[in-house]
């Protein structure tokens, strides 16, 4: 699998999302969604973590150094899960609650280390 051939069309498609529907678009396009998904395919994969360096290169070639800080400062961020919303639904009992709860919060977890990391690399000089 050519990976370059990859993120070289997602970043080509962030530029037609870019000029259609607007940067921030743009930007959870391609940092948001399809970097995201890579750097997390690189954790097992040893060819995606070879690609970064030049994806990386490629993202910010498209956006601007403050387009991209201004993105990464409120990316995934969400509202933790509030089992309130299920009082006095007979349906879901407690366990269920807790469960979503817990998956919840280690889905924001996810999320947040994986922003993190992509802080680090499109933020760096």
């Amino acid at each position: 699998m050519d990976l370059s051939k990859i993120w070289i069309e997602q970043c080509e498609a962030a530029r037609g999302i870019e000029e259609e529907y607007g940067t921030p678009q743009a930007l959870e396009y391609l940092v948001g969604d399809k970097f995201i998904n890579f750097l997390e395919a690189a954790d097992d994969h040893a060819s995606f973590r070879a690609e970064i360096p030049a994806f990386v290169a490629e993202i910010k070639s498209i956006f601007e150094r403050w387009q991209l800080a201004t993105y990464l400062e409120v990316a995934k961020q969400s509202e933790p899960c509030d089992p309130a919303l299920f009082d006095g639904d007979e349906e879901t009992d407690a366990e269920d609650v807790e469960d979503m709860r817990n998956n919840d919060i280690r889905q924001c977890t996810r999320d947040l280390l994986l922003m993190e990391r992509a802080r680090e690399w499109l933020l760096e000089d």
